[in-house]
C-alpha cells in the first residue's frame, strides 16, 4: 500500500471515530418518570333554590298616542290652507276650508222655504177658523129653508144650492184641517233640509279634532277634493304608544293598567299597559298589546324595547349561566365531592337574567363549579375555592 493510500484510510478511520463520539454525545435521555396530575383550582358555590320573576324583551316602534287622518265630509274647491306640516295646532283650529258660495246659497233657500211654509201654515190656521164659522152659519141655513119646503115656501132650487153650499165649505173645511195637522211634519222636513244645509256649510271649514302636530296634508289651494279624499293628518304626541306582538304565555301574564319598563333612545321610561288583544291573530297567534309613554323624552318613529314580566317561579333550582357545558346538545355541570368533579346531565329550563333554571340530579345544597367549565372534564382532581 502506498503513503497515500495510507494517509487517505487514516482519515477517514478519524472521521468515522469522531462521528461515533458525537452520536454517543447527543443521545436523548432515558425516558423520565410522568408525573402525577396537577390538581386544577376551580371557583365553587352551592346550588341553592330562588323565587324569579323572568322577564322577555319586546321591541317595536313608537307611534303617536293619536293620529287622525281627516276628510271633508262635502265636495268642494279648496280655498284657503292655514296650516302647513309641523305645525302646532289647537282643538277647533281651522286648518283648511272650501269655497262656500254655493253652501250658504243652499242655506238661503233652505231658510226661505221654510219661513214660506210656516206662513202658509199660520194662514191655512186662519182660514180654518173662518171655514168652521161658515159652516155652522151655512148649515143653520139649510136647517133653515128646510123648514121652509116643508110649508112650500121656497122653491126646491134655493134648497139644493144651500145644500151644495155647504158640502163646498164642509169640503174646505177637510182640506184645511188636513193642512194645519200635517204642518208639523212639513215644517220638520223643511227644518231638516234647513239643519243640514247649515251643517253642510260647516263642512267646508276642517278643524283639528283635537291638539296636535299637523303631519301631512295633501291638497293645495285650488284643488277639487271629495270626501274619499284624505285632506290632511294630525298625530297627538304628548303621550306615545309602542305596539308589539306577544306570545300567549306572556299575554297571561299581563293585564290592562299594569306598569312596563321600557327603553329607547337611551331613556329608561315606565309604561302603563293601555290594550291588550285577548282573542289572538288567527293567523300568527299572537296577541297585539299596546304600552303608553310619557312623550316629552322620546320622539315617534324610535326603535324601544319593553321588559315585560312573566309568571313568577316559585322554589327552583337555578345555577348560574356560566356553570353550564353545551356539549352536543346537552347540558351538563360539574359537581365537586372531595377533591374530584364529576359532570352531571341537566335540564335547562327558562333562564333570567345571569341564573339559569335546571331540573336532573342536581340537588340543592350541591356544590358546583360556576365559571370556566369549558376545559374540564369528568373525575379531574380539583382544588376547589369559594366564588365571591
Amino acid at each position: 500500500m502506498s503513503p497515500k493510500n495510507k494517509a487517505t484510510k487514516g482519515i477517514l478511520l478519524a472521521a468515522l471515530a469522531g462521528l461515533v463520539i458525537v452520536l454517543l454525545l447527543t443521545r436523548p435521555n432515558e425516558a423520565p418518570d410522568l408525573d402525577e396530575a396537577v390538581a386544577l383550582q376551580v371557583v365553587a358555590a352551592r346550588v341553592e333554590t330562588h323565587d324569579l320573576v323572568p322577564h322577555e324583551s319586546v321591541t317595536g316602534r313608537l307611534e303617536p298616542k293619536r293620529r287622525a287622518t281627516l276628510h271633508f265630509e262635502v265636495s268642494g274647491q279648496i280655498r284657503t290652507r292655514e296650516v302647513e306640516p309641523g305645525q302646532m295646532v289647537a282643538v277647533d283650529r281651522t286648518l283648511l276650508s272650501l269655497a262656500e258660495g254655493d253652501f250658504r246659497d243652499a242655506l238661503a233657500s233652505a231658510e226661505a222655504r221654510l219661513q214660506l211654509e210656516s206662513s202658509n201654515v199660520e194662514r191655512d190656521r186662519e182660514l180654518l177658523k173662518l171655514a168652521r164659522r161658515n159652516q155652522v152659519l151655512q148649515r143653520d141655513e139649510v136647517t133653515r129653508l128646510e123648514t121652509l119646503n116643508k110649508d112650500s115656501l121656497i122653491s126646491r132650487s134655493l134648497l139644493d144650492e144651500a145644500r151644495i153650499k155647504l158640502l163646498q165649505l164642509e169640503s174646505e173645511v177637510a182640506q184645511l184641517r188636513n193642512s194645519v195637522g200635517t204642518a208639523a211634519s212639513r215644517l220638520g222636513l223643511l227644518e231638516a233640509e234647513r239643519n243640514q244645509a247649515a251643517r253642510n256649510l260647516q263642512r267646508t271649514r276642517l278643524a283639528a279634532p283635537f291638539p296636535g302636530f299637523v303631519n301631512a296634508i295633501n291638497v293645495q289651494v285650488g284643488d277639487y277634493i271629495t270626501p274619499s279624499q284624505p285632506a290632511l293628518e294630525l298625530i297627538d304626541t304628548t303621550e306615545l304608544d309602542l305596539y308589539v306582538e306577544v306570545r300567549g304565555e306572556l299575554a297571561r301574564a299581563l293585564t290592562p293598567g299594569q306598569p312596563v319598563a321600557v327603553v329607547a333612545d337611551g331613556h329608561r321610561l315606565e309604561g302603563t299597559i293601555v290594550a291588550l288583544q285577548v282573542d289572538p291573530d288567527p293567523e300568527t297567534f299572537t296577541h297585539a298589546l299596546r304600552i303608553r309613554l310619557p312623550g316629552n323624552a322620546v320622539r315617534s318613529g324610535m326603535v324601544a324595547r319593553a321588559q315585560l314580566p312573566l309568571r313568577p317561579l316559585q322554589g327552583v333550582t337555578a345555577v348560574p349561566v356560566t356553570a353550564l357545558l353545551q356539549d352536543e346538545g346537552r347540558a351538563y355541570v360539574f359537581r365537586v365531592s372531595g377533591d374530584r368533579i364529576a359532570r352531571i346531565e341537566v335540564v335547562p329550563g327558562r333562564r333570567v337574567g345571569d341564573l339559569q333554571v335546571v331540573n336532573g340530579a342536581l340537588q340543592p345544597g350541591d356544590r358546583i363549579v360556576v365559571r370556566d367549565v369549558a376545559a374540564l372534564s369528568d373525575g379531574q382532581p380539583v382544588r376547589p375555592r369559594a366564588a365571591e
